[in-house]
């Protein structure tokens, strides 16, 4: 099976009206072809309404929309491989006790380089303020979202 087949039977039909053979074609394909893989998955993120094109790559997209029904905290599930912070736009892997992380600065699946994490412009925008210790102070509501990097 090459790509255009793929695609026209993966990602632009359903892959369950097929007949069997068809369909053991197309997965053989989908877990050889890294380009058909990953367009699979951006097909299937932006059909839930997730605009890949915000992230650096398509693996960091589904992490960072990644839900858990069973687990309304991400450090609670085990699927939840990757943690995104919106606040300072910076890519982990949890570990150990839930709370503890490693943080990344390219993807593990492809290699693309992830932002630079604005932790640390974070808290020098905040004390450049007044807010020396905003894990205790009531810190301005747009500091605890995205939107302290995006609008400003």
């Amino acid at each position: 099976m090459n790509c255009s087949e793929f695609k026209k039977y993966w990602i632009e039909g359903n892959i369950n009206d097929l007949d069997s053979d068809l369909q053991e074609k197309t997965l053989d394909h989908f877990h050889s072809c890294k380009a058909c893989s990953d367009a699979a998955l951006a097909a299937t993120l932006e059909a839930r309404g997730v605009h890949v094109d915000s992230y650096p790559c398509v693996h960091m997209a589904q992490y960072a929309e990644f839900h858990c029904d069973q687990h309304p905290d991400p450090k609670d599930c085990h699927d939840a491989t990757i943690k995104y912070d919106e606040i300072f736009d910076e890519y982990s892997i949890p570990h150990g006790d839930g709370v503890s992380q490693l943080t990344i600065s390219n993807c593990p699946w492809c290699g693309t380089k992830l932002p630079e994490s604005k932790r640390d412009l974070w808290f020098d925008t905040l004390e450049s303020i007044g807010y020396d210790d905003p894990w205790d102070q009531e810190i301005p509501e747009e500091y605890k979202s995205k939107s302290w990097r995006v609008h400003s």
